[in-house]
């Protein structure tokens, strides 16, 4: 059977990223007050750029770092997650990541919901 690759394929990427960044956020303990949108407005507009990133930049530099992925069995595509959720963390001015433990677990939370929502 063959696989389908639109825009439903993407669709899910994007909000898997987009949920994911508040998500992590929020179980990791950086929100103590009441959860608002105005609150939550710098997790989600990091979780939307990181979205665009991941469909746009992440095939790029999963290419590009193809050897390197071989010698480490994989393990440079999650740096290359977790350097993507640092670089749209910095850019996006009120959102910090606060720690390695964060980064790791947003990628760890977009990867295996992707893998999951992606089978059919």
């Amino acid at each position: 059977m063959k696989k389908k690759h639109g825009a439903s394929r993407w669709s899910i990427i994007f909000l898997c990223c987009l949920l994911a960044v508040p998500t992590v956020a929020i179980m990791m303990g950086e929100y103590t007050g009441a959860l608002t949108l105005k609150a939550l407005t710098p997790a989600l507009v990091t979780g939307a750029l990181l979205g665009a990133a991941h469909l746009v930049l992440r095939p790029v530099l999963r290419l590009l770092s193809a050897p390197l992925g071989c010698l480490t069995l994989g393990l440079s595509g999650m740096v290359t997650d977790v350097g993507l959720i640092y670089a749209c963390g910095h850019l996006v001015k009120g959102f910090a990541v606060p720690g390695p433990l964060y980064a790791v677990l947003t990628a760890l939370l977009i990867n295996a919901i992707c893998a999951v929502a992606a089978r059919k």
